[in-house]
């Protein structure tokens, strides 16, 4: 695997959003580094053999980090680019040497560098990530734009309701080396995540939040994109979506 270069930034920085600091970090990479690739890849199996996607395919993978689940659908015979603003993490991508997946580093809010595509995955709440709502609705726009007619956007969101009544949280771990100490907690639109993270004697601070979706409003978004909402599930398993009780919304949508 790639050396990942670590810049030392925090939130402060003037003029870099979070989102520009924190996910090229190594302490990103270390905090979550307990993730399940096992289950990521079982839960793209149970969206391709729902999708009956063709062997071919071509599909993108918007914020795609390090690149587990596109290297996954590369591995079912798809074509895939996955794009990511961090720098770090598409270098994590390419240095898996995929065959069938190619990595690019770009903004999602942007024009997506492939169209007329067979479908778009965002997955893991790789959304919602912006102050400014027309951001939000920027992005549901420019999935649309890259499929062509009949083609899926896929989308795995966190359900707050789900999370809410248990906010606010705080937790001290160690991973990767680092000592981090997090508290998450809700405001007006966001669930937010504040993060510090020791290294050695330094102490670094950084933050994540994510817009407050509830499943209607989500839709909302994928229609007001021109797209027809086929599916919503609760689960990475595909079960019944409980608006109360799902951890997930999971939103299969499909440009007609």
């Amino acid at each position: 695997m790639p050396k990942v270069t670590l810049p030392l930034i925090n939130k402060l920085i003037v003029g870099m959003k979070w989102f520009e600091s924190w996910f090229d970090t190594a302490y990103y990479h270390a905090l979550y580094e307990h993730r399940n690739d096992a289950e990521a890849a079982e839960f793209m199996d149970r969206l391709l053999g729902h999708l009956g996607l063709e062997l071919g395919s071509k599909v993108l993978d918007v914020a795609c980090g390090k690149g587990r689940h596109s290297a996954h659908l590369a591995s079912r015979g798809l074509k895939v680019c996955g794009f990511d603003l961090s720098e770090n993490s598409i270098n994590i991508a390419r240095g898996l040497n995929v065959v069938g997946a190619d990595f690019l580093v770009h903004d999602m809010r942007q024009p997506f560098p492939m169209t007329e595509v067979d479908a778009v995955f965002n997955v893991f709440t790789s959304f919602g990530y912006f102050d400014d709502p027309a951001e939000d609705a920027q992005v549901l726009m420019n999935m649309a734009s890259a499929c062509k007619r009949g083609g899926y956007v896929v989308q795995d969101y966190l359900n707050a309701a789900s999370v809410l009544d248990d906010l606010p949280q705080e937790a001290e771990l160690s991973r990767g080396g680092y000592g981090f100490v997090t508290r998450k907690y809700r405001t007006e639109n966001h669930i937010v995540k504040d993060i510090e993270v020791a290294d050695g004697d330094a102490v670094y601070s950084f933050q994540e939040q994510v817009r407050i979706f509830d499943c209607e409003r989500l839709l909302g978004l994928h229609r007001q994109a021109g797209l027809d909402v086929v599916d919503v599930f609760g689960d990475d398993r595909l079960g019944a979506f409980d608006a109360k009780t799902s951890p997930r919304i999971v939103v299969i949508s499909r440009k007609s």
